[in-house]
């Protein structure tokens, strides 16, 4: 099998499988989307590609869910996780990977509730419905930190062990 092929199965299956874990019953903002575009510039070297699997998965899952008004701030959000990880990676640890997956949950809670607020009609446009609006979205922000923690935490465990299990892994991604 080539190489475009392998890489194409890969983007297919990460993404399909992201984007059932926003279909499937879960508390809100409890996926492994981000935790993912925090984690794939760990796991392979093109950062386009890692950034497409995330996006990928969102578009898919967003066409049974619906589309809404900010998913522009949404993706973009996402793909600033991944550059946010590619950029700062120059040793590949746990420690890299907690601290990114902190920095991009709060990134993404202060970029997306900014679209809430800018976008929606929910809250004021004054300072106070800003403020408001982030703090309304408290709930939302521990889910998404506690599983992008969780997720990254669960992906590394699992990417070391097979590394080590199988070369394959070696020798086609890293």
């Amino acid at each position: 099998m080539s190489k475009t092929k392998k890489t194409l199965l890969m983007i297919l299956y990460y993404s399909g499988i992201l984007a059932l874990s926003r279909l499937i019953p879960h508390p809100p903002n409890f996926t492994p989307i981000i935790a993912m575009a925090v984690f794939m510039p760990y796991m392979i070297r093109d950062v386009y590609i890692a950034m497409l699997i995330p996006l990928v998965a969102m578009f898919i899952s967003d066409l049974y869910l619906g589309m809404h008004s900010s998913m522009l701030w949404v993706y973009g959000s996402i793909m600033l996780c991944t550059l946010l990880s590619t950029s700062t990676l120059k040793q590949k640890s746990l420690t890299h990977l907690a601290s990114v997956s902190v920095g991009s949950a709060v990134m993404f809670y202060i970029i997306t509730n900014f679209a809430v607020w800018l976008t929606s009609t929910m809250y004021p446009k004054t300072l106070e419905g800003l403020v408001m609006c982030y703090t309304m979205a408290i709930p939302f922000f521990q889910n998404t930190f506690v599983s992008t923690i969780l997720y990254v935490s669960v992906l590394f465990a699992i990417y070391e062990t097979s590394k080590r299990s199988y070369s394959w892994l070696k020798r086609q991604y890293l």
